[in-house]
């Protein structure tokens, strides 16, 4: 890389990770104010708030992301611009293409950044913070042993239930096995249902039949309606469960998957699956739709007014955004669509802009 362009692209990544910073600490500080009185009432330590916002930093930079990318882009490239540094460039044979290149290797690594985040640190993270609000902080009870392909939580009345899948609205579980243990460990009966249904504000179970150990023989009889009250309430599966923003996007996958083969319509969750592939190049988009407006604005003296435009490009790309994810999750367009709506649009706007600038100039 020549000296120039190695400028051009540490100039670019230190105003973004700069920006990227302010706005993490900024809303850390929004975040801590909205649930201080959640900390002060449940007596949470120091160490225990501490752990929350840092567990919770990577979530929030996979969101801040692409509008840090976009200010970097404005200040860097807009910098040179207002610094007549573009024309020196220019000048000395450097193509438009050459000045702008850096910034969008730079665009692209933060790019394959974002994914990086999504994919390994953030659904870690999200759910090491869930753990500590709700378990340290709240007090609440963890159940869960432990999640791979099912699930194994700790029931009422020294029992281990096996659940294969849960149901998007936390209401139904499906596949369950149920392990009443005796004091030694030794089981004392098994319960196999269809499901594990809330109703009347209990768990019941419903197709289950209950095996239990006589001597030499096994009784068998009927479990169905048989009062099950594994948490509280389905709200309480928020701890056990998986988010979206907690699983990767094999786990993601995987879930899909095991719902469309258990009968549920899991168009949500299909939008949310493809969209970990889309919106990490939101911060590429960002850096192509911005260039040609800290360029040729800046350089016509309207600084203010291209900082304004491009804040108002992130906002349509996120209502963009929102109306895919809308219509995905309605079913009016497929989520392969729905998640990579507002990227399609803006790569076309982008790439519109690019060439209109080139010819420009």
């Amino acid at each position: 890389m020549k000296l120039i362009n190695r400028y051009i692209f540490m100039e670019f990544i230190r105003l973004s990770f700069a920006v990227l910073a302010g706005i993490v600490v900024l809303y850390l500080s929004v975040t801590f104010l909205k649930e201080a009185d959640s900390f002060i009432k449940n007596k949470a330590g120091l160490l225990q708030i501490a752990r929350y916002y840092l567990y919770s930093i990577p979530g929030m930079a996979s969101q801040a992301l692409p509008f840090a990318t976009l200010i970097g882009t404005l200040l860097s490239l807009g910098g040179l611009s207002r610094h007549q540094e573009i024309t020196a460039m220019r000048a000395g044979g450097v193509s438009l293409f050459g000045v702008i290149t850096p910034v969008f290797i730079g665009g692209l690594l933060i790019s394959a950044f974002a994914f990086l985040n999504n994919e390994v640190i953030m659904p870690q993270y999200t759910a090491k913070a869930t753990q500590v609000k709700n378990v340290e902080v709240e007090k609440k009870q963890q159940r869960a042993i432990f999640q791979q392909r099912k699930l194994w939580l700790r029931g009422p009345d020294n029992s281990i239930a096996n659940i294969d899948v849960v149901a998007p609205d936390r209401r139904e579980m499906l596949g369950v096995n149920i392990y009443r243990l005796n004091p030694d460990f030794t089981v004392k009966e098994r319960i196999i249902a269809h499901k594990l249904v809330w109703e009347s504000d209990r768990w019941l179970l419903k197709d289950g039949r209950k095996y239990t150990p006589q001597n030499d023989t096994i009784a068998i009889s009927s479990a169905n309606d048989e009062v099950y009250n594994i948490v509280d309430k389905p709200a309480d599966m928020s701890m056990i469960v998986k988010s979206a923003e907690e699983m990767n996007f094999t786990e993601l996958w995987e879930y899909v998957r095991r719902l469309k083969s258990s009968g549920y319509r899991a168009t949500r969750q299909e939008v949310d699956l493809y969209g970990k592939l889309a919106y990490p190049f939101a911060s590429l988009l960002m850096v192509m739709i911005a260039t040609p407006f800290s360029l040729i604005q800046v350089r016509s003296g309207g600084t203010a007014r291209g900082i304004a435009m491009a804040v108002l490009i992130s906002a349509i790309y996120w209502a963009l955004t929102s109306g895919g994810r809308a219509l995905g999750i309605s079913g009016t367009i497929p989520p392969l669509y729905a998640a990579w709506f507002a990227n399609v649009v803006f790569f076309v706007l982008s790439l519109a802009a690019i060439i209109r600038l080139q010819r420009s100039v």
